[in-house]
Parts: C-alpha cells; structure tokens; sequence
C-alpha cells in the first residue's frame, strides 16, 4: 500500500501539465541553469528608416530591418518599435543561452517596460533546446509592461527568489512572470516551426547586434525536454534540406517549415519582408542571404540562384529527385 500511495502522484503528474518549476529544473539539469537578468545590458536593437535611426517615438510604419516577427497581440504598434534588446547570457563549448527583451510599443528612450522576453537556453553537447516566454498584458500599451530591470530564471533548480539586481530592484516571482510550458508549447506559430533550421534565427534585424550565437551545423533537439512540448509538437519534425554542391546550405541549415515557405524567400527577393520599407526592396538587402553581400545582382544569380531553385523544389518535395534530407538528431537518436 506504501509503494501505491508513492506512485500515485507520479502517475497523476502524467496527467497534468507541467509547472514552470518543473519544466525548468529538467532544462537546468540537462542543459545549464539560466540566470537572472537584467534586459538593460542587452544591446538595443537598431531601428533605421533609409539609414538613419529613427526616435524612440512614434514607432516608424516601415524600416530598413524590420523584425520579421508576428505581431498578433492587441496593441502592438509592428514590425519596427525601437527599444527592444538582446543578450546573450552564456556562449561556450557546453551551452549557449540567448535572451531577447522585445518591445511592440514605443516608449520613451530608456523606458524598462518590456512586451515580451524570450529565452532559448541549448546544449551544444546534446542538441537539447529548452524555450521560455513572458508577456506583457493585453492590449499592449505604453504605460504598462514588463519590467526589465531585473528578469527572474525561469529554470532555477530551486523555489528560492532571485536576489536583488542592480540597485536593489526585486524581481517579481518567477512563476508570476513566465508563461507557463504548456502556454509556451501551444502558443501559434509554435517556436519550432520558425527555429526548424536550428535554435537561433539569422535575420538582418538582429544581426546588426553582436548577440547571436552560432551552431549552425550542430545537434538540435528542440522537443527533448518537457512533456508540453513533446505532445504539442508531436507533428512537427524539423528536419533539414540539401542538395548535393549546394551553395546556400553549405553554410547553414534550410530548415522544413518556416525556412521553407517563408523565410527563404524574404531572404532571397523573391518575398517582401512584412514592414520593410523601400530601402529594404532593394538589392543587396532584398537579398540578405549570403550575410554580408557584396555580390553584383549577375554575381549573386549565379553563386547561388541554381541552388536556390533546387532547395525550393525540394522543400515542396522532400523524397525528389537529388533531395537530401538532414538529420538533426545525435548518433545515438538518428531515425
């Protein structure tokens, strides 16, 4: 009877969603402890309109390197708010932790008010990926938000609170901030359909900062750890795609999804970026892949415009003809 009553909560837990608490003690013990943090030392995210930086107000309808994010919150002013920031929190052989304070309404310069913080936390030994998310209260406005002056870890291995931060500020509860597993794993589009190429985003927007760790090629297990993410992302499976002598991906991952059916094209002229503005239609950065284009229209066409149209007729049919399917997964959890 002993033994029973032991198992019982371990077979209601499988029922259950997980608590923030729990998520974040696997990610802490299979990948690193993320710590607290202040969105304050993260570099700003440049905002510019024909090369110029725009004021922190009012939030400018198009830019040169708009945010390519989905903007679905009630309140959000788009693709091209000042003021948001990123951090990378840890960067070695073992982990890379990256976290990004995002505003979707402009504020006044040096305003700490927040409308989302994302943070990947990845294993470069395993591949494993942990994703947490907080946000703001909807409709999003300028006098509310999240406080970035000190952000509590959402995968503390304890329920202890985060110490004070820089000049005494207390960081609210970290279950009272972070969303929780379940909310994360079933939020649209779910992470995994943009990050299929690997944990971190290549964009022009946030690459004119110097806070995005690279492994472009390593392992990648952006479902391995929680039992929310499993299940919701049951039926999405990142998986790689290539060509033999292909040129785009030999420098990086084309991922099945969002890499596929959207990205490859805003990246490439052949899609418009959601608020760019003239500036960015036009060539070198309609075409921000290859990162740092100095190539002539004829020059890029022919290093990569054969490869392209290869990739693109493999992502509409994988098992065609040349096709090569990637996997992502460690020698020990290839299909």
């Amino acid at each position: 009877m002993r033994a029973l009553l032991l198992l019982l909560p371990l077979l209601a837990g499988t029922a259950r969603a997980e608590t923030l608490f729990e998520y974040g003690r696997q990610c802490a013990a299979q990948i690193s402890e993320i710590p607290a943090f202040s969105c304050m030392a993260g570099e700003e995210i440049p905002i510019t309109v024909d090369g110029k930086p725009v004021p922190a107000q009012p939030a400018p309808a198009t830019c040169d390197r708009p945010s390519l994010l989905p903007q679905n919150d009630a309140g959000s002013q788009g693709q091209c708010v000042p003021g948001s920031r990123a951090l990378v929190l840890r960067d070695d052989k073992a982990a890379q932790i990256s976290a990004v304070c995002r505003k979707q309404v402009a504020r006044p310069a040096g305003s700490p008010l927040f409308d989302e913080i994302n943070v990947i936390s990845h294993s470069l030994k395993n591949g494993k990926t942990c994703w947490f998310t907080a946000k703001a209260r909807a409709p999003l406005s300028e006098g509310a938000g999240i406080d970035g002056r000190w952000v509590p870890s959402p995968s503390t291995l304890t329920l202890r609170p985060a110490p004070p931060g820089p000049d005494g500020v207390k960081a609210p509860p970290a279950d009272k901030l972070w969303l929780s597993p379940a909310k994360v794993a079933g939020s649209q589009p779910a992470c995994i359909s943009c990050h299929d190429s690997g944990p971190f985003m290549y964009s022009p927007y946030i690459a004119q900062t110097t806070q995005l760790p690279g492994d472009p090629f390593g392992f990648y297990e952006p479902k391995a750890i929680g039992a929310d993410f499993k299940k919701a992302w049951a039926r999405l499976d990142a998986f790689g795609i290539t060509t033999r002598g292909n040129t785009c991906t030999a420098c990086h991952r084309m991922g099945n999804m969002n890499s596929c059916q959207v990205a490859m094209k805003q990246s490439t002229g052949r899609a418009p970026q959601p608020g760019g503005d003239d500036w960015s239609k036009q060539f070198p950065q309609s075409h921000w892949m290859s990162p740092g284009n100095l190539h002539s229209p004829a020059q890029w066409n022919e290093q990569f415009a054969d490869s392209l149209k290869k990739l693109a007729a493999c992502c509409e049919n994988p098992q065609g003809a040349g096709c090569q399917v990637v996997e992502y997964r460690s020698k020990l959890q290839k299909r």
